[in-house]
């Protein structure tokens, strides 16, 4: 098998059937591909979509395990050779090439991951039209791209041609299955967020490349954070502030670890400040620092840092 497409859910069953839809309205004649689904733990009801898609393979974790592990199971579940990844509020463009897709990876060895060009809708208006098998919208937009926001004022072409990249945007994203078996994983001390920038950094460490295609394209209807829905006293804030601070500890040499943790940090007791929310600070402060003691420190070498520096790395901040 040559494809597969992977989707983590959690609590969108509307979301999750407008992304199995998209996908269908792809150009997969002749392609040999599989659609799987892994709900991590959802209270709602996922029957009409699962019922109504026999195509698609859907499992269920018995209890929420995050992001990272819920990746990591769908890529050990995965068929194909290639993975394209897509939040369950992803809708894929109709007119992504996939042929282009595969030449890419055929043509590098060292390819490891393809970010996308994504599109986020922030006043999402959508609706589903069975009866055409079409997703129709009203948007309001925003660029999610892995580059910051000086780049492209300074160079506006970066989100018009392919570049080498040091990370991506997790709601879509492909990669080689191969990864995953060389025991490339997403870290699942990474619960939710900063998943992504940690991933990479391995890919890196393992001397893969990294691209983002401006032709390859996703929209993205941002929810609220399902990891805001536990009862388990994590937000999306605390996890942003611990794994911040577990990424630069992981990955980042001393000098550059300091300056990333004192930003971060400072930056987000203004926030914390700002919306009355000192206690989360505390508590992001002391994750973090306690799954840095519980990760294995393996800061990136001087060509790998190299690397980040010739191609938008994330160093300082």
């Amino acid at each position: 098998m040559i494809l597969s497409f992977l989707i983590p859910t959690k609590n969108r069953p509307d979301d999750l059937e407008a992304n199995i839809l998209a996908i269908s309205n792809l150009n997969l004649k002749g392609i040999d591909y599989e659609i799987l689904v892994l709900d991590d733990g959802s209270t709602k009801d996922y029957t009409s979509v699962v019922s109504g898609y026999k195509f698609v393979e859907y499992y269920k974790n018995e209890s929420s395990l995050g992001i990272s592990s819920v990746r990591n199971k769908l890529a050990n579940l995965a068929n194909g050779k290639y993975l394209i990844f897509l939040d369950d509020d992803v809708q894929i463009d109709k007119k992504l090439n996939l042929s282009v897709l595969f030449e890419l990876f055929e043509s590098n060895t060292k390819l490891a991951l393809i970010a996308f060009n994504i599109t986020a809708i922030l006043s999402p208006d959508y609706y589903i039209n069975s009866e055409s098998n079409t997703v129709n919208l009203n948007q309001k937009s925003v660029k999610q791209i892995p580059f910051n926001k000086y780049h492209t004022y300074f160079d506006s072409s970066l989100t018009k041609n392919v570049n080498y990249v040091s990370y991506f945007i997790g709601a879509a994203f492909a990669c080689r299955k191969s990864l995953f078996d060389k025991n490339i994983n997403f870290d699942e001390l990474f619960l939710w967020g900063n998943e992504e920038l940690d991933f990479s950094y391995n890919i890196i460490r393992h001397n893969y490349e990294l691209i983002f295609h401006p032709e390859f394209k996703a929209n993205h209807f941002p929810r609220k954070s399902v990891i805001d829905d536990n009862d388990n006293n994590l937000n999306s804030l605390n996890l942003f502030i611990a794994n911040r601070i577990l990424t630069a500890y992981k990955n980042l040499s001393l000098l550059y670890a300091i300056s990333y943790i004192f930003i971060w940090t400072i930056y987000y007791l203004l926030v914390s400040i700002i919306k009355f929310r000192l206690k989360d600070w505390f508590v992001g402060i002391k994750l973090g620092i306690r799954k840095s003691i519980q990760s294995r420190r393996n800061p990136l070498s001087k060509k790998h840092m190299l690397y980040l520096k010739n191609n938008f790395g994330r160093i300082f901040y």
